[in-house]
């Protein structure tokens, strides 16, 4: 998918009432853009501007509109979810998509996309086909499902295969809609098992990454891709491989019913690709030792690296059977700020699965030494790393929209320098169509804004129609990050304040009659190196 705008009609946040964001040129109006080139958005401002709203109402929208076009809902969330109100309330949202009928991904196979809402009004959408230029033929396409014959909306097959999130900041606005999806998908699950109804998948299409789904998004890339496509693993992380893990399943009751009944054909594609397992009245234990006969066993037993992975997923998902009605009520009520915190963590007796003893081979050293570890024993910024990374990788045939708040936070300056390579190695490697997804990028760090083509770069004020850093002009990219930081964040002094202090202690000092000779020696010993020191030695000797 190809984002094109986003119009707000209603507040929402910092976003005001008629904000209005491009994100590219309406198609007939391109003249030299290469829509099938890696160009990721970044969004850039100080904190409160507004950037990561513009994500948050994003993952709102489709939120809302998966609620619209789907069939398979839990009685307790329909009774807080209303198709004529959503948060935003009011907008207008444009993009160019293939729908999921089309099985080749081209321009031409594109249809363009708007979705219209007015506040307290159910939201509507219309598509036009290439050309897209109005002399097409524009039709509406049904956006609300009947929920009674169980019928999706036509609307469907023209949403993004996956929304997905991902904030290294635990930014709680972007994952509510998330946090709903993942609750509306058991209570989905638990419906079809009282009912004794196949499950196959989950419905909706919002998928948020937090620590325990990137164990799932690792285990998946290791164990279906090709060593040169987890080459950028090994470079900049020195991951060699998966040694083993282990998979524990608790056979929780709901009601009468066994929780895992209904996804048993599941449970014996892992047993059949297991090591070794044992299993009791209580729970299932399944050891994997990864091998080449372990990693044909999972490609035989499961279609595809996404088809292992939401199987883990949904296994996470059942965790939330210790969620009682009353917290997924208030949930799925909640429009603003939800703290998570008030959603219990169950012990591991509680869940119904989880890893254990989940080891990764490393090269610890440029001696080459490599050691087994425990997955939680990387750093924060090497998991945060492998959470974007991984996720990338993974896209292959999907078409998707990625919501990625900051995910640098915790990088050392030589990752931030190659994060945006990195990230364009990934999806090259893994045969990605970079038709078929967009990805928004929130950024503080000038080396990824130096990486992003001026327009993809989009300057955030607070209160103020965001711009494209080309309209400014900044040329960001390949542009020094001193520069970046100077015009972008208003940042002129290249050290810090607490040093910057000092500096103008000493200029006092010199006004007040003090040796020149000795305030410089006494600089030198005290500070390093920057362009500051030197400018003060340079106005103190001018005085002379």
């Amino acid at each position: 998918m190809k984002l094109l705008s986003l119009k707000i009609n209603d507040s929402f946040s910092s976003l005001f009432d008629g904000f209005e964001l491009n994100f590219r040129n309406n198609f007939e109006n391109v003249d030299s853009e290469d829509w099938s080139q890696f160009h990721p958005f970044c969004f850039v401002g100080l904190n409160g501007s507004g950037k990561s709203n513009v994500l948050e109402a994003l993952a709102n929208i489709f939120y809302h509109i998966e609620g619209c076009v789907n069939v398979n809902q839990p009685d307790n969330f329909k009774e807080f979810f209303s198709v004529k109100e959503s948060s935003p309330n009011a907008y207008e949202l444009k993009y160019y998509i293939t729908p999921k009928t089309v099985d080749i991904y081209s321009i031409e196979k594109m249809v363009k996309v708007s979705i219209y809402k007015q506040i307290n009004q159910a939201p509507t959408m219309e598509i036009a086909e290439y050309p897209f230029d109005g002399a097409s033929s524009t039709q509406i396409i049904p956006i609300i499902a009947d929920k009674e014959k169980k019928i999706p909306a036509g609307a469907k097959i023209y949403l993004p295969d996956l929304i997905i999130g991902y904030s290294s900041g635990e930014n709680e606005v972007l994952s509510i809609p998330f946090l709903k999806t993942r609750l509306l998908h058991f209570d989905e699950y638990v419906e079809d098992l009282k009912r004794n109804i196949k499950y196959n998948e989950p419905e909706s299409n919002l998928l948020y990454i937090d620590y325990e789904m990137s164990q799932a998004v690792l285990l998946s890339n290791f164990i279906f891709q090709d060593a040169d496509v987890l080459e950028p693993l090994d470079t900049e992380l020195g991951i060699k491989e998966i040694k083993r893990f282990r998979m524990n399943l608790n056979h929780h009751l709901i009601g009468e019913h066994q929780i895992l009944a209904q996804y048993n054909d599941k449970i014996s594609a892992f047993k059949n690709c297991a090591t070794t397992y044992f299993e009791d009245e209580e729970n299932l234990t399944l050891d994997f030792w990864i091998t080449e006969v372990s990693k044909k066993a999972f490609k035989k037993n499961f279609k595809s690296i996404i088809d292992l992975f939401q199987a883990f997923q949904i296994l996470y998902t059942l965790n939330y059977r210790s969620v009682n009605n009353d917290i997924k009520s208030e949930v799925y009520q909640s429009k603003g700020y939800y703290t998570d915190g008030k959603m219990a963590t169950p012990s591991p007796r509680e869940k119904v699965f989880y890893f254990l003893d989940f080891y990764i081979e490393k090269q610890i050293n440029d001696k080459g030494e490599i050691k087994k570890l425990l997955l939680k024993n990387l750093s924060d910024g090497e998991q945060q790393f492998l959470h974007t990374i991984g996720i990338c990788l993974m896209l292959k045939g999907k078409s998707a929209l990625l919501l990625l708040d900051e995910p640098e936070t915790h990088f050392n300056p030589d990752w931030r320098s190659k994060f945006i390579s990195t990230l364009k190695t990934s999806l090259e490697k893994s045969g990605s169509n970079n038709l078929r997804r967009d990805i928004l990028i929130t950024s503080h760090s000038p080396f990824i804004i130096s990486d992003c083509y001026p327009n993809k770069v989009i300057i955030f004020e607070r209160d103020k129609e965001p711009k494209k850093a080309e309209e400014l002009p900044i040329n960001t990219y390949g542009t020094s990050v001193n520069l970046l930081t100077t015009r972008i964040f208003g940042k002129k002094e290249t050290i810090g304040k607490f040093s910057l202090d000092k500096i103008d202690k000493f200029r006092k000092e010199f006004y007040s009659g003090g040796n020149p000779d000795e305030i410089k020696a006494r600089l030198n010993e005290e500070l390093g190196d920057s362009i500051e020191k030197l400018i003060f030695i340079k106005e103190m000797f001018s005085k002379q």
